[in-house]
Order: structure tokens, then C-alpha cells, then sequence
């Protein structure tokens, strides 16, 4: 039977135990949280244990006096054994023993010298050269150190014999050649000692004289007696003094590179450096700058007190891809290592709910989890599956945010038995807790947490002010001493009471203002402030319950009083023509107080303030309108949300003023300004970031990648687009050497030698938006040459002749073949590793072998890496000259399968596992080659990020509350727009409504294609939709309307037919959350008039 069967069988078995009456239960599908799912493991759960907690060495000999055989030795070698145990060079023989007598075996000794020598680690070597050393032996590292630092000269037939016995001899030779005093050892006397091989006498000789070894009792050294692990531990010992002293390295290597921790890398040298000139950077293969080179992460830094381990601490976790460590600043010998750190994993997983008995309601379990690094992490919903063992049926829900679920025990009696498992399944580590329901809850204890930070307010709200909602965040805790969660019982059991302000200020709706405003599981205290307060408000908010009180002072804010104003100063002058243009405003009020840049539109909307201008100048904020909550008036406005005023158009030079109004005083304010006549170009420069000034042409390509980009400035140097009569660009292909008709130019700008010179509209060489067009450069076969292409900006006359030459700039271009000496290969392959989805539908019976390749590329092509081989020249540019590949294989065929699909050659992930590729290609001077290293995993496909293209968030929909919503795409431009999920390894995700011209379409019912590749993924990456963060017109529940994501994510919007307009929507705004992994996009709707 197979061992995926006996897990699941185990783990019901392992259930049913628990409860003779057992239901697996789905989520609650209305819930914005993670709905659980039922398990079928389909591998055998690995036992993996977190990184041990690092002990407190409170003495030299802490480690060793815990050893029992080590307490008759003297304390100068428990000292020195000490020292070894605390860098981990050497091993307890068992649990309380350090095996003192013990004989070491060839394996062991690899350990304890990589370590005291200081020899390289390399981690991104996974096979070993060895044939009797396996993949996964815990030594095969350290024994290719031994062999990359030529420690291996014993060995025979490529066999290294790791269970053999060492002598004591062959342990003096090592040690001494292994710090590099080979040739002083040959030139020692050789030892007259009976017991020592002529081939070893210089080096044991050696050894007594550096005092690394003693003889033994007698006077004799013993060179075939078995090295014991006290003689090993003594002699490591002083090699590592000789290794960081005498016998030190001049220059400066990195010996070993270890992940300690979801974002944190420990660097071993081999000598102690100044660390106040050391530099240690990290870069990630595939994240390049614009000059194609990598880009360097300086992580956080902490150092040894010896000087040669550094702790690095990064900004962001690791992923599962390549990465370098540099060091530079001090003298190196080897300063880059790669290394390849695995995607974060749970270890452990454990209930944190200690009590036994659950409130008859719906009730909170918490639970937590540790990495392979021993550090808490946060789970996936996703990856958890929840078992509930009752008498009934028992509603389980998986919080989004949090390592908690909640269980609706209402159809249970008080005093029933349930059991709760939990499987996390990336591990398949299980966990299992029995409960007794008890009484309803009481309220009990209720705490309000930091009051700094425990008020929510809905998106776009940035202050509490009159009219406005906010949520207040506490804890409630019940007699068991459980978190409260059900708001049935918060209602019931908290009584409200608000003091401390002259008036009503918060409207309530009843007994239902504990609600869970953002969908976290967790419920708030709503509070709702009457739109027509007229000045700001301090309220005691007093929480009681239980004969107990809590209380907590809230500020409503009421648009504030102006009192004077400040317009400016302008940043850049203003000029015929300009549009979409902003200005400064600062508002002080009669206490001679600044005001918040949100506090000043408040101002306009309320009627406070008035803006208008004079001359040629048309103001008005986007959006043009806004309501006056107070009154319900509807306002032009020209001041923007983030309170600066918006001149939507210039329409004419001259004089002009802006005034601002401040009808409380009746007082303006006026800001003269002169408008400049219009922009004119003035200057054309390359465009250096995205063309280079030298550029090579293989004359055997058919097509180019490589081009020349131009921008045009104006007068006051910002970028220039538009196109003008009497302003041209005079665009001139010239030879300075080589072949007529080398090279040729197309597109819109079209120059040969036939054709050198052409005048050519602003608009051909920069775009609306004033980046350059691209000049596209065309070789002719066989021809070689330099030329240069020239841009010069021109004023014509009247008469359509140039009158003056602006500005010039030039690109130079070599034309030459396919055999230039300076051409370099690289591999062009998407940044991070392949998802092992031929192990994914394995193990969810979705395919019957793993390895079926054939079968993975015809359905799951997207998922699969385009492996393509690019030529750059000497300054690194892609010259776009392509090469054959012939073949691809791989040191790990059963991680990974090669094919050719329409042309391309991709590669896709079969089973889990590190594997290192190679690409044989074509090149005019014969086949080369290419290795990398990749991975392909199973768990480590989620987002890094969930990103709106279509516009920023808030958005207001013009005609909101009368249009239809539902059935609308989240990706329809009316909503969201275009939509994309980057995912960490395995690129991104489109969701996007296209028209003919394959553009983004007006909406999606009018679109010819309506692309959507997220929905397939949503289960493998554990992504989710939901709304949350509603705002309603309506206060009564009972009229309200209801909005909802359905799983093929389109919205879900019901109008209310009780409502008091049952014709439009009586939703004034909501949030659509798409959340998955750590990543979360909040895109907030707001429904105009």
C-alpha cells in the first residue's frame, strides 16, 4: 500500500479517536475569510524539527560541563572542547555523552577540519564526486571542501570511505597540510619514532613541534592507533589558534554561507578581517539595473566578536532562487558565493488556545507556527485543512489574516465533546485538540489595546469628522478566558455609553454596533458621527460590562475654520497651453495653526472657502464636484482631496490671479502670477537610459534589437511633445568609414545613403508623453561599417526653411559580422524557479506519473521557463544576433524536462529539487555552452504582488448609484481594470478586457477578448477575493443592499428592494480585497452621484 494511503488513513484513524461522531466541515463561503477544505495527503509527512533555540554560554566550559564523561578532564580541555562545540565543529557522540573515547570516523573528521581550517562551503553543489558518498549525506559538503582545498590525496578508485577509521598519523598530515605548512613540514626533521610510516614522519614531527599533537603515554606518538574524539577535539582546537593566527590566511575568503532564518544569512570566513571596512552585499539572480547589471541589496549587518561571522538581516524574505554574497573593501581572494535558499516551511505547528473548554457560540481558536529557522510565522489558509470531530455538524472558518479559526458550536448542547485537527499540508504536520462547549459567553474582561492605533477608519478617510464613520478595535475575553468573537454576544453583553461632548454626536444603530467592519474575524465597535456638528468634538466612549468600565476619548473632526491663506509659490512657471497643472495652498486657522492638507477640501465642500481665478486660467478639481454631507449640497470645486488647487487649463498668456475666499471674514487672498507664452522646444538629447551611444550591428541579422531614443526639452528643460509647424527635427544618417549601405535606419524616422537626410515632426521622435520613439537600426548581410546618426532640433521660417539650429546629439553605430572577438553568451531565462507541477497533479491524482512531460507541456505551458541563449557586446548591450540551441539536459532529469513549443525551447517543473541545466548552442566559432542552477519546488508558488494597472484607489465611479454592477468583472475598467498577480517565481498573471486593436477595452461586455489566467492559479498560489470596509447610505440593516465576490470574480451586487429608493444602489462606497500569501490589493470604490 502506498505510503500517501497509510497517511491518510492514519490521520482519520487519528480523528476518530478523538470523536465516535465526526464531520469534516467547508468554510463558511459568505465569510471574507479563508474557507477550510477537506485533506487528502498524498506523500508522506517529513518530521522536521525548528532550528534549536541558541543557549546562553554563561561560562568557558558551559557546553561541555552538561557531558558527563567530560567532567574527570581538566579545565583548560573542556575549555578548548568548549570552544568546538559552541561553532558546532564537533558533534555529542549521544544525549549527555561527549564519547571521549570513542573513534572518529573519516566522515566526522571532514566536519571538524572544514570548520577549523576555514575551508569553502559550497552549498549550490548538490551531487557529490564521490562514489560512495551520497546527494543527501549530512557530510558530502564538507567532504568537498576537503577535496576543493586538495584534503582528499588518500583516497582510491573515487571512493573516500567516509565510515573508515582515521589514525593518528594521517590526522597530524592533515591538519598540517590543511593550513597550508606543507612545505615547512617537508623541510622538518622527520621523527625517529618506530611507530610513525616514513611518509608521515615530517608531518607528525611538525605537528608535535606546533604543539597540534602530543605523544602518547610513553613517549611514543602511535601514528596507526585510531584518532579518539578527545584527541580530534584537542588537536582541532590547536589548529584553529595556528589557523587564526600564524598560520592565517594573507587574504581574505568566504568559507561557508547558511541560512539561519526566513530573511537571514550567517557568512563564515576564513580569517578575522576589519569590519569597519568590509562590505557584504547580496544579489539575487535575474534582478538587473538599466545598465544590465546586478542589483546589490545591502542587508543589515552584524558581526562576531572574533571578526569572522557576519549575521545578515534582509529587508524582505528569501525566495527560492539564486543569490551572491560579495564581499569587498578588504583584500580577497574569493569574495562571491552563491547560495540557494529554500522557500520558508512550517516545522511545528501547535494549538495556542490553552484552555479546554469553548463558549456555546461561535468561538475563537488560535493556533501558531514555526519555521525550519525556529522563527513564528504566519500560515497560508490555503495550505491549512481543518477536522472537526461533534456530535453535529460544526461550521469551521479559517482567519485570512491571523493563525486562528472559528467554530459555530450554536447547534451544539453545552457539555458536548468535540475534537479539532489541523493539517497543514505544504508539511503534512497535523495537530489535534479535544474541547468541551460550555456556557454562553459573558463578558468578562475587555481590553482597548494601544489607544494610539485602535481606531479603523474606511478607505479614504484619513480623520474621524462629522458625517464620517469610524471602528474602534478591543479585545473581549470570556469566563473561560477565550477571545469573544461572536457579535451576538458583544451586543449583548458590552453596554454603550457616550459622555463628555455638549449634543448627540454618534447615531447608532441599535443593538448592533459590534460589527467585523474589515472582515478579519475580529468585531469592532462602530461609531457613526452626525454630519451637522458644528465644531470638533471629544466623546469618552465607556465600555461596561460585567459591573466593570473601560473608556476611551475619541475626537470627531468638523472642517476647521480658515482664518488666512497662503496660494504657492508655483514650482515651474505656467504657460499657454499647460493643463492639469497644481498649486500649494496652506490654510491657518485663528490659533495660528497649520492645517492638514486633507483638512482643506473639506473647507470648500463645506462653503468655508471659495476659489476662482482670473485671466486665462480654468480651475476645477478632479472630480469636479463634490456633497456637502451637511447640507447635501452638491459643490464645483478646485481644490483637489490632497488639497492643493488644480488649474485644469491655461488658455492664454498675460497677467492672471488665483484668489481664494474666506467668506466666514470676507476677506481674499489674491496670487498674481504672469502666464508665459507657450512652450517651444529648445533642446534634443539622446536618451540615455534607453539608448546607448555606441552601438554594434551583427550584419547577418535579419532583424535588430537595438535602437536609438531622442528626447526633445523646452525652455525650462522639461520634456516637450507636442508637434508645431514652424519646429522640426532634421534626422541625418552619415558614413565615417567602411562599406555604402552598411546600415539603414526604419520605422519613423527612414534614412539610408540613398536617403541621408530627412526633416521629421516632433511627434515622430518623442511620444504624447514625451518619451522617444525608438529608431530602429537595419544591417545589410555581408557589409561592415561605421556611421552616425545626427538629430538636430530646427526652426523653419515662414517659408518652410530652416532659419536656426537649435540643438544637436548623436549615436555612432558599428556594423560588423557574426565572428567579432567581443561578443559574450548569456542565458535569458525569467528570474526564479520552476513550480513542480508534475509532484502538484501527482499527489492530487490528477496525472499518473510524475515525469510526464508530454502531458505538463500541452496543458501547462504557462507555467513553463523559455530558455533562450542572448549575444551582447562589449558594453553588454543585447546585440539581438539569436543562436540554436541544440540541446538542454539537466543533473536532476526528474526535477526537470525540456521541449520545443512553436519554436521556443522552454523547460518545466516535474518533482521537487535543485538541479543545475545545461544549454549546448551554436556560435560562428563552434558549440558552447551554459550551466545554471535552478529549483523546482512545490509550495513555493505565491504572490508578490497583486497590482491595479488601470488607475489608483479611490476610485469614483461617475453615475454610481444608478449604474448596474452586478455581474462586472473586478478586472472591467469601470471597476478595477486591468489586473495583475506577480508571483515570486513563475511571472505574472494577466486579467485584462481587450478590444480589436488589443488594448485595454472600455468594458469588458464590449471587449473581443477577455483574458483571464488568475482564476486557474487562485488554488495553487491560495489567493482570495472579498469585499470589505462597506459605507452605507442607509443606517437601517434591514434596507440595505449587499455586495459580494462570486469565485469567478465578478461582483456580486444585490439591490435592496426595501430600500428607500429601491432604483439605485444605497451603497455609498466598499473595498475590494484581493489577498493571497502576504501580498493584499485594497481597491476602493466609491459610488459618485
Amino acid at each position: 500500500m502506498r505510503k500517501e494511503i497509510a497517511l491518510i488513513l492514519s490521520f482519520m484513524l487519528f480523528c476518530y479517536c478523538f470523536s465516535p461522531f465526526v464531520y469534516a466541515e467547508e468554510a463558511a463561503s459568505a465569510s471574507p475569510t479563508t474557507p477550510t477544505t477537506s485533506a487528502t495527503p498524498s506523500t508522506k509527512p517529513s518530521e522536521t524539527k525548528p532550528a534549536a533555540s541558541s543557549e546562553t554560554v554563561t561560562s568557558d566550559t558551559y557546553l561541555a560541563d552538561q557531558l558527563s564523561d567530560l567532567k574527570g578532564l581538566s579545565k583548560d580541555d573542556k575549555k578548548k572542547i568548549n570552544v568546538l562545540l559552541k561553532m558546532d565543529a564537533i558533534e555529542k557522540a549521544q544525549s549527555g555523552t561527549f564519547g571521549v573515547d570513542d573513534p572518529i570516523t573519516r566522515a566526522q573528521l571532514a566536519k571538524t577540519a572544514t570548520l577549523v581550517l576555514g575551508l569553502t562551503i559550497d552549498s549550490i553543489v548538490t551531487l557529490s564526486t564521490f562514489s560512495d558518498i551520497q546527494s543527501n549525506d549530512p557530510a558530502r559538503s564538507y567532504i568537498e571542501a576537503l577535496k576543493k582545498a586538495s584534503l582528499t590525496y588518500d583516497t582510491v578508485d573515487n571512493k573516500y570511505n567516509p565510515t573508515g577509521a582515521v589514525t593518528r598519523q594521517e590526522l597530524a598530515m592533515l591538519l598540517v597540510k590543511g593550513l597550508g605548512l606543507d612545505e615547512k613540514a617537508k623541510a622538518a626533521d622527520p621523527v625517529k619514532d618506530e611507530t610513525v610510516e616514513t611518509a608521515y614522519k615530517s608531518y607528525v614531527a611538525y605537528a608535535l613541534q606546533q604543539k597540534i599533537m602530543t605523544n602518547q603515554t610513553g613517549g611514543k606518538f602511535g601514528g596507526n592507533v585510531p584518532v579518539t574524539r578527545k584527541t580530534l577535539a584537542l588537536a582541532a582546537y590547536e589548529a584553529l589558534k595556528l589557523h587564526t593566527t600564524t598560520a592565517k590566511p594573507s587574504k581574505v575568503s568566504i568559507a561557508e554561507l547558511k541560512v539561519i532564518g526566513k530573511n537571514k544569512l550567517s557568512v563564515r570566513l576564513n580569517r578575522d578581517i576589519d569590519i569597519d571596512k568590509a562590505v557584504l552585499s547580496v544579489t539575487k539572480a535575474g534582478f538587473l539595473d538599466s545598465d544590465n547589471k546586478p542589483v546589490e541589496f545591502e542587508p543589515n549587518t552584524t558581526w562576531s566578536d572574533d571578526n569572522m561571522t557576519a549575521t545578515l538581516e534582509m529587508s524582505d524574505d528569501f525566495e527560492f532562487a539564486q543569490y551572491h554574497v560579495v564581499l569587498s573593501g578588504v583584500d580577497v581572494a574569493n569574495g562571491t558565493m552563491a547560495f540557494m535558499p529554500e522557500n520558508e516551511r512550517a516545522a511545528k505547528v501547535e494549538f495556542v488556545t490553552a484552555t479546554d473548554k469553548l463558549s456555546w457560540s461561535k468561538a475563537l481558536i488560535e493556533y501558531k507556527a514555526v519555521n525550519q529557522y525556529g522563527e513564528n510565522m504566519k500560515l497560508s489558509p490555503g495550505n491549512m485543512s481543518i477536522y472537526v470531530g461533534a456530535p453535529k455538524r460544526v461550521t469551521s472558518t479559517i482567519l485570512a489574516d491571523s493563525n486562528a479559526i472559528v467554530l459555530d458550536l450554536s447547534d451544539l448542547t453545552p457539555d458536548s465533546t468535540i475534537s479539532v485537527n489541523l493539517l497543514e499540508k505544504s508539511g503534512y504536520i497535523s495537530v489535534g485538540k479535544s474541547f468541551t462547549v460550555g456556557d454562553i459567553p459573558q463578558v468578562k474582561k475587555v481590553d482597548l489595546g494601544d489607544t494610539k492605533s485602535n481606531l479603523k477608519l474606511p478607505a479614504g478617510q484619513l480623520v474621524f469628522q462629522a458625517g464620517g464613520r469610524a471602528y474602534l478595535t478591543f479585545k473581549a475575553y470570556d469566563q473561560y478566558g477565550n477571545r469573544i468573537v461572536d457579535t451576538k454576544y458583544l451586543n449583548m453583553g458590552i453596554f454603550k455609553n457616550y459622555a463628555g461632548a455638549w449634543g448627540n454626536v454618534f447615531r447608532t444603530d441599535g443593538p448592533n454596533d459590534f460589527i467585523d467592519f474589515d472582515n478579519d474575524g475580529y468585531p469592532e465597535l462602530q461609531l457613526a458621527a452626525y454630519p451637522d456638528l458644528d465644531s470638533n468634538k471629544e466623546v469618552t466612549v465607556k465600555l461596561i460590562f460585567n459591573g466593570e468600565e473601560v473608556s476611551q476619548t475619541v475626537t470627531v473632526a468638523t472642517p476647521k475654520s480658515p482664518y488666512t491663506v497662503v496660494i504657492g509659490p508655483l514650482t515651474t512657471p505656467l504657460t499657454e497651453g499647460d493643463q492639469n497643472k497644481e498649486i500649494g495652498l496652506k490654510v491657518i486657522d485663528s490659533a495660528n495653526k497649520e492645517l492638514d492638507s486633507t483638512e482643506i477640501a473639506p473647507l470648500e465642500m463645506a462653503g468655508k472657502i471659495s476659489v476662482y481665478a482670473t485671466g486665462g486660467l480654468v480651475l476645477e478639481a478632479d472630480p469636479a464636484t463634490r456633497t456637502d454631507p451637511k447640507t447635501g449640497q452638491v459643490r464645483n470645486v478646485a481644490i483637489n482631496l490632497n488639497g492643493t488647487i488644480r488649474v485644469k487649463q491655461v488658455t492664454s498668456a498675460g497677467p492672471a490671479t488665483i484668489n481664494v475666499r474666506i467668506n466666514g471674514l470676507n476677506q481674499t487672498v489674491t496670487y498674481p502670477l504672469m502666464i508665459e507664452p507657450a512652450r517651444k522646444p529648445n533642446t534634443i538629447k539622446l536618451d540615455e537610459g534607453n539608448s546607448a551611444r555606441n552601438i554594434l550591428l551583427i550584419n547577418t541579422l535579419e532583424k535588430s534589437k537595438t535602437n536609438a531614443v531622442f528626447k526633445i526639452y523646452d525652455q525650462f528643460d522639461e520634456a516637450y511633445s507636442t508637434k508645431k509647424v514652424d519646429y522640426k527635427v532634421e534626422m541625418k544618417l552619415e558614413k565615417i568609414s567602411g562599406v555604402t549601405g552598411a546600415v539603414y535606419t526604419t520605422g519613423n524616422v527612414a534614412l539610408s545613403d540613398a536617403n541621408p537626410v530627412v526633416l521629421k515632426e516632433i511627434t515622430d521622435i518623442v511620444k504624447s508623453n514625451g518619451d522617444g520613439q525608438s529608431i530602429t537600426f537595419k544591417p545589410n548581410p555581408g557589409m561592415k561599417g561605421t556611421y552616425k546618426l545626427t538629430a538636430t532640433l530646427v526652426h523653419l521660417d515662414s517659408n518652410g526653411q530652416i532659419q536656426e539650429r537649435l540643438s544637436s546629439d548623436s549615436v555612432v553605430v558599428d556594423v560588423d559580422d557574426q565572428n567579432n572577438p567581443n561578443l559574450t553568451y548569456a542565458l535569458d531565462i525569467k528570474s526564479g524557479d520552476l513550480l513542480a507541477i508534475g509532484r502538484i497533479l501527482y499527489d492530487t491524482q490528477k496525472i499518473n506519473s510524475v515525469t510526464n512531460a508530454v502531458y505538463l507541456f500541452t496543458y501547462y505551458s504557462a507555467l513553463a521557463k523559455d530558455v533562450n541563449v542572448i549575444t551582447k557586446d562589449a558594453l553588454g548591450l543585447d546585440t539581438g544576433l539569436s543562436v540554436k540551441v541544440r540541446a538542454v539536459t539537466s543533473d536532476n532529469p526528474k526535477a526537470m524536462a525540456y521541449s520545443t513549443i512553436k519554436g521556443v525551447g522552454k523547460i518545466i517543473g516535474l518533482d521537487s529539487g535543485k538541479f543545475n541545466f545545461t544549454v549546448y548552442f551554436d556560435t560562428p566559432n563552434g558549440v558552447k555552452s551554459l550551466t545554471q542552477s535552478l529549483g523546482s519546488g512545490v509550495d513555493s508558488m505565491f504572490p508578490s504582488g497583486i497590482k491595479a494597472q488601470g488607475g489608483g484607489s479611490p476610485k469614483t465611479i461617475k453615475d454610481g448609484t444608478s449604474k448596474q454592477l452586478n455581474g462586472l468583472y473586478l478586472w472591467d475598467k469601470t471597476l478595477i481594470g486591468e489586473l495583475r498577480v506577480e508571483t515570486n517565481s513563475y511571472g505574472t498573471f494577466i486579467n485584462i478586457c481587450k478590444s480589436a486593436d488589443n488594448k485595454e477595452a472600455k468594458s469588458c461586455a464590449e471587449a473581443v477578448t477577455n483574458q483571464d489566467q488568475i482564476n486557474p492559479i487562485m488554488d495553487l498560489i491560495g489567493m482570495q477575493a472579498f469585499i470589505g470596509d462597506i459605507v452605507y447610505n442607509e443606517l437601517d440593516p434591514s434596507k440595505q443592499d449587499s455586495v459580494s465576490i462570486n469565485p469567478e470574480l465578478t461582483l456580486n451586487y444585490t439591490r435592496n428592494p426595501k430600500s428607500s429608493n429601491p432604483d439605485r444602489n444605497n451603497i455609498q462606497q466598499f473595498t475590494m480585497y484581493l489577498v493571497g500569501g502576504t501580498q493584499m490589493l485594497k481597491y476602493t470604490i466609491i459610488l459618485g452621484n
